[in-house]
């Protein structure tokens, strides 16, 4: 296999995960060079080499294909069956974050859960003796949509068209599940050639989707207030910390059709900053005129500019809406209608998105102070470029006026200018004060992480049993305050075991022995006639059951199944 198939999303692009308080966060499931994971962390010596191990006592490792900022994925065969694989093994140093360890394993889970022609296949996961976890997957060859993009784009209409249709066939699989992708991009949307179709697509990396419950809520592993994505793809909402829906991932593959039709992605910009506020205060250029060469139908610029409408209210509701417009490009269907939008900024709370009205007129204020000219210039055309917000603050408690030019003969500021008299002032209209906003919330509690050590390998929960705060051994468990903190240890084929643990502190560690399960025999009766009138005298044979064997790939390690149907 070459090195090119070899880059199987395993995921190659720069999937960035940002943060109001940091920089830039990789995604958890790329396989080439990515940004660290956490710039808090230190740097990180590369995962040890696992090639020639043998997992689950039927996976054999035969090489390395790619090593990222979260894992390594290496080329496997089934020992039984000799069928080629891909394993994805998380890197060991981050085995002991809990929350990173099941953003991994969501990544099965999400796959697994869709079950779509068009979604890589995962069928296996379990733990590495190193004690970090892995999954299985089909092994692909052929190439990334963007190494396609680079070497072909603009594409024609027709070839476009196909491999749009398959990203929407597998994203609305995923939608109709309750998933949210939320990381769309041409690096996890991988050709090969399958059925004589050499444009056959399959969606990868679901490690940081966003997974809803049967019960409405969704399963989130963020918070409000971060952003989870590639900037180049976001939508305004997700740029902005929002929580998202299924119309992000719309938004996304209307960027991908627009790369695909000219060759070009919308926004560029020097830092991922600067393309997030263009995805947020900008309108994309028409990709009629990004590449007139190309021969983009107006019915085409229409569907990609709808699918990227700044209001998610505007776009394709659902991407069988956007199936639909493309399968009516050349037909006697009326083109989709798109919404000019104007970008309005408040004063507080998130950016509203709303239809363009008539122009806003910014008000002026006749101050003393407006005569010293450039400073109520330099004030206006700032809060011009923030839509208004800043003359909201500045002309507080002031009537509005014509802003008068201030004479030619006006004294520089370093003079000395008499006043005979001061004018007469108007009464300014009354202005109520803002609303006071509510006080800041509480600062969280600080964490502190301990090593829970047991005699088999265990889970650990919160005293309820809902909430899994990670795992026994020397990755350590995080705590939230000072304590006490009642814990459930639970481990397969042993009862669970509630623990107590008072005022603990960083690094320090608790020993704890989980006892088995008692053994309930089953009694098996003989149908054999006595061979003496003393023997029906004797008791039944009893034969005790044999212990039961592994109940699964990875669960005699511990590890919750992340094929488990949610909610179940």
């Amino acid at each position: 296999m070459s090195n090119q198939a070899a880059t199987l999303i395993y995921g190659k692009g720069n999937s960035e995960a940002v943060s109001e308080d940091s920089p830039v966060v990789s995604s958890p499931a790329t396989a080439q060079a990515d940004p660290p994971v956490d710039p808090l962390l230190p740097v990180i010596p590369p995962a040890p080499d696992l090639t020639g191990t043998l997992l689950l006592d039927r996976y054999c490792l035969l090489r390395k294909l790619g090593v990222g900022g979260m894992g390594t994925v290496y080329e496997a065969e089934h020992v039984t069956i000799k069928k080629r694989c891909a394993i994805k093994i998380l890197n060991p140093e981050f085995a002991h974050r809990s929350e990173l360890v099941e953003r991994f394993l969501q990544e099965a889970r999400a796959a697994s859960m869709i079950g779509h022609e068009n979604v890589v296949e995962i069928t296996d996961f379990g733990a590495t003796p190193t004690g970090s976890v892995f999954f299985v997957m089909e092994m692909l060859v052929g190439e990334d949509l963007s190494e396609t993009i680079k070497r072909s784009a603009p594409l024609p209409w027709s070839r476009a068209a196909g491999i749009t249709m398959q990203i929407c066939r597998a994203l609305q699989a995923a939608h109709d599940k309750g998933i949210i992708h939320r990381d769309m991009k041409p690096e996890n949307c991988f050709r090969i050639e399958r059925s004589g179709n050499p444009d056959f697509i399959k969606v990868l990396d679901f490690g940081i989707a966003k997974l809803t419950g049967e019960d409405g809520g969704s399963g989130r592993l963020t918070s409000t207030g971060m952003i989870f994505g590639t900037p180049t793809y976001m939508s305004p909402e997700q740029a902005q910390g929002e929580r998202v829906d299924h119309r992000a991932d719309v938004y996304a593959v209307g960027v991908i059709l627009y790369e695909l039709v000219t060759g070009k992605v919308p926004f560029t910009a020097d830092n991922f900053m600067g393309i997030l506020t263009k995805h947020m205060f900008e309108d994309p250029p028409a990709p009629s005129e990004v590449a007139p060469e190309a021969g983009i139908l107006p019915e085409v610029e229409a569907l990609i500019l709808k699918a990227m409408q700044k209001d998610r209210g505007l776009r394709f509701q659902s991407l069988r809406e956007l199936m639909d417009g493309i399968q009516a490009v050349g037909t006697d269907a009326a083109p989709v209608v798109v919404v000019p939008n104007r970008v309005s900024r408040p004063n507080t709370g998130p950016t509203q998105f709303r239809p363009r009205t008539a122009p806003i007129t910014l008000p002026t204020v006749e101050t003393p102070a407006s005569r010293r000219g450039g400073v109520f210039g330099v004030a206006l055309a700032v809060a011009a470029m923030l839509g208004g917000s800043a003359v909201a603050l500045y002309g507080l408690g002031a009537a509005e006026a014509t802003e008068q030019p201030a004479p030619k003969d006006t004294p520089p500021p370093t003079q000395q200018v008499v006043v005979a008299a001061p004018p007469p002032v108007e009464t300014p209209t009354k202005v109520d004060a803002p609303p006071v906003g509510p006080p800041d919330p509480p600062a969280a509690p600080a964490r502190v992480r301990v090593i829970v050590a047991t005699n088999t390998p265990a889970e650990v929960f919160d005293a309820a049993g809902t909430h899994r705060l990670g795992m026994s051994g020397d990755v350590g468990v995080a705590l939230a305050g000072a304590g006490p903190h009642k814990l459930l240890l639970r481990a397969a084929q042993h009862e669970d075991l509630l623990v107590e643990v008072k005022e603990p502190s960083e690094g320090q560690r608790f020993e704890y022995t989980l006892k088995p399960k008692a053994k309930k025999p089953s009694v098996v009766k003989t149908n054999k006639p006595p061979k003496d009138p003393a023997d029906s005298k004797k008791p039944p044979v009893e034969t005790p059951t044999p212990p039961p064997e592994n109940p699964g790939s990875g669960t005699k390690f511990g590890l919750k199944d992340p094929f488990k149907k949610m909610g179940g």
